[in-house]
C-alpha cells in the first residue's frame, strides 16, 4: 500500500490516478468497481460508467456533442468513438500529469451526466424507426408494437434420422453418416 491506499500490484494506479480519485470523491458521490486490471467509476446508485481508469490510460465520458471540445482541451486526448451515443474521450497515461485539472474537471461532469441518465438514442436510430412505422399503415399502438416484438418464429422440424441406428442425422443423399447402416 502507498500513501494514496492503492496497491502498486494491483491496478496499477500511478499517485496521479489516486490523487484524481481521492479529489473526484471530494467533489461528487461515487461507486468504484474493478473489473480485470481496469477500474470503472460510477455515480452512486447508477449502473453507467462515467470513467474507466486501466493500465494504458483514463477514458472519460462525454455527450457526443461535446466530445471534440473535450478531446482539444487536453492535449494528446481522442475521442475513441464519434458515432456511438456512450461517447468517450481517451487519455493516455503518458498525459495524466500534464492534463491533471482539465482530466478532473471532465471526469466531474461525466460523473454528473451519467447521474442524469443515459444520453438520447442517436437520430440514425429514431430516423430508421419512423419508415417502418409509417409503412406498417399509421402509427401503431403500444400493445401492437408488444405484440410484434413477442412474435417467435415456428419452430423447425427435427431433421431426419437414421432408422437403423437411430443415432446419426441422415446426409442430404438419405445415407447415414456411419457407413455400417
Amino acid at each position: 500500500m502507498d500513501e494514496y491506499g492503492t496497491d502498486s500490484d494491483g491496478v496499477g494506479a500511478a499517485p496521479s490516478v489516486a490523487r484524481l480519485l481521492l479529489e473526484l470523491r471530494s467533489r461528487v458521490d461515487i461507486d468504484m468497481r474493478t473489473v480485470g486490471r481496469a477500474l470503472q467509476v460510477r455515480p452512486k446508485g447508477v449502473n453507467a460508467i462515467a470513467v474507466k481508469i486501466h493500465p494504458g490510460g483514463v477514458d472519460v465520458a462525454v455527450a457526443p456533442e461535446q466530445a471534440n471540445d473535450v478531446a482539444l482541451g487536453m492535449s494528446g486526448a481522442y475521442v475513441m468513438d464519434p458515432d456511438d451515443p456512450d461517447c468517450f474521450v481517451s487519455l493516455p497515461a503518458d498525459y495524466i500529469d500534464e492534463n491533471y485539472d482539465a482530466l478532473l474537471v471532465a471526469a466531474a461532469d461525466a460523473v454528473q451526466l451519467r447521474s442524469a441518465g443515459k444520453p438520447a438514442a442517436p437520430k440514425r436510430a429514431r430516423a430508421a424507426a419512423a419508415p417502418r412505422a409509417s409503412a406498417a399503415g399509421g402509427t401503431r399502438t403500444a400493445t401492437a408494437a408488444k405484440a410484434a416484438k413477442a412474435a417467435k418464429p415456428a419452430p423447425r422440424p427435427d431433421p431426419p434420422r437414421c432408422s437403423k441406428c437411430r443415432q446419426y442425422e441422415l446426409l442430404a443423399s438419405g445415407e447415414c453418416p456411419s457407413g455400417y447402416c
